[in-house]
C-alpha cells in the first residue's frame, strides 16, 4: 500500500474480527419473505481486519491478533494480510472452522440484517491473549484496536495492559455492552448512534446534548458517533461538534464502513493530526469505502476529500 507522506506513521496493533464476508447485495428494493434478485460477493473482512486495511493505505504498520480455524479460510484470509502487508498474528485451532459473517444488502447500499458466526472468536481469553508475542506487540505499539467481538473478559484483559493508547469499535447493539468494563481505559470508542444508545442505556431519539452528557457521565474520554449519512457527533474531553459526512455519488455497501473510519481516523490521531483532522480524514476514507472502495490511490484521494468537508459544528455543552 501507498503510505500518506504527510503522516508520521504508527505502530498499530489489532485484536478482534478477521474473517471471510458474504455479501448479498439486492438488485431492487429488498422485500422480507421473498426472493429477491441480486449477486453476492466475498471478501476478508471483520472490523478488525477493515480497520487494518484502512490503517495500510495510510503507510502505517500493523500486526492483527484474530482466531481462525484450519481450513482454506484461514489460508486465504492470510494470503490477504501478506498482500496488505498486515503482520498476522492469529492463533489457530485447527480442529476448529474459521469466523464468517453473512450480510443482506439493500440496492441503496443500507445493510439488511446479517448472520454473524463467530464463536471461534471467543476463544481469545486472557490466557490465551496472554501469550509472549501479544504482550511484546502490545507494549511496543503506539496504539491498540480492540472491537467487541472479543468477550468482556479478554477486553477487561488487554485494557489492563495500558496500552500506549487505546481505541475500541463496537461491532453492534448486542456486542458493544461488552465494552462497559473497560470505558475509563479508552482513548476513543467509535459506534453508531443504536450502538452507544444501547451502551448507555439512552433512548435511540435522545438529543446530541443528552448523549454528550451520558458519554462524559460514563467516563469515556472521546466518542465518536455515526450516524447513517447524517452528520456525526463527536465528544472531545473539552468540546463537543457534529461533522457533516461526504457525499458519495453510488453506495455499493455500509459493510466495513465504521471500522474504516475508526482505523483511519485513530492512526491520524497517533500520527500527529488534530483530533479534528482524523475524524474527517476518516470520514474521507470512509466514503470511498463504501463506494469506489479502498486501494493504493485512495490516501491522496482521502486527504482532498477531508479537505472540501465543511467546517465542523461545535456544540456548547
Amino acid at each position: 500500500m501507498t503510505a500518506d507522506l504527510a503522516l508520521r506513521p504508527a505502530s498499530i496493533v489489532l485484536v478482534g474480527a478477521a474473517h471471510v464476508d458474504q455479501i448479498a447485495i439486492s438488485d431492487a428494493p429488498f422485500h422480507p419473505g421473498y426472493s429477491n434478485p441480486g449477486r453476492v460477493i466475498e471478501r476478508v473482512g471483520g472490523a478488525a481486519f477493515n480497520a487494518a486495511k484502512a490503517l495500510r493505505v495510510f503507510g502505517h504498520e500493523t500486526a492483527l491478533v484474530s482466531a481462525c480455524g484450519g481450513d482454506e479460510a484461514a489460508e486465504r484470509i492470510g494470503a490477504e494480510f501478506d498482500r496488505l502487508g498486515i503482520s498476522d498474528a492469529r492463533i489457530a485451532w485447527l480442529d476448529r472452522r474459521s469466523a464468517t459473517y453473512t450480510a443482506l444488502v439493500d440496492v441503496g447500499g443500507d445493510l439488511v440484517g446479517g448472520v454473524a458466526d463467530m464463536e471461534i472468536y471467543d476463544r481469545l481469553n486472557p490466557r490465551v491473549l496472554s501469550r509472549r508475542h501479544v504482550l511484546d506487540r502490545v507494549a511496543n505499539a503506539d496504539g491498540l484496536i480492540v472491537d467487541a467481538n472479543l468477550s468482556s473478559a479478554a477486553l477487561a484483559h488487554l485494557a489492563a495492559l495500558k496500552p500506549a493508547s487505546l481505541a475500541a469499535i463496537a461491532v453492534s447493539p448486542a456486542k458493544i455492552v461488552r465494552l462497559a468494563p473497560v470505558l475509563r481505559s479508552l482513548s476513543v470508542l467509535f459506534a453508531s448512534r443504536i450502538e452507544i444508545a444501547a451502551l448507555l442505556e439512552l433512548p435511540t431519539e435522545a438529543s446530541d446534548g443528552e448523549l454528550v452528557a451520558a458519554v462524559r457521565t460514563a467516563g469515556l474520554a472521546r466518542a465518536v458517533v455515526t450516524d447513517g449519512a447524517r452528520p456525526i457527533l463527536v465528544v472531545e474531553p473539552a468540546s463537543s461538534w457534529r461533522q457533516a459526512p461526504p457525499t458519495v455519488d453510488a453506495v455499493v455497501d455500509v459493510v466495513g464502513a465504521g471500522d474504516t473510519l475508526a482505523g483511519t481516523a485513530f492512526g491520524a490521531w497517533l500520527g500527529g493530526f488534530a483530533f479534528t483532522d482524523a475524524v474527517r480524514l476518516g470520514l474521507a476514507a470512509a466514503s470511498l469505502r463504501i463506494g469506489s472502495g479502498l486501494d493504493e490511490a485512495s490516501a491522496r484521494q482521502a486527504r482532498a476529500i477531508a479537505a472540501a468537508l465543511p467546517n465542523p459544528d461545535f456544540i456548547l455543552t
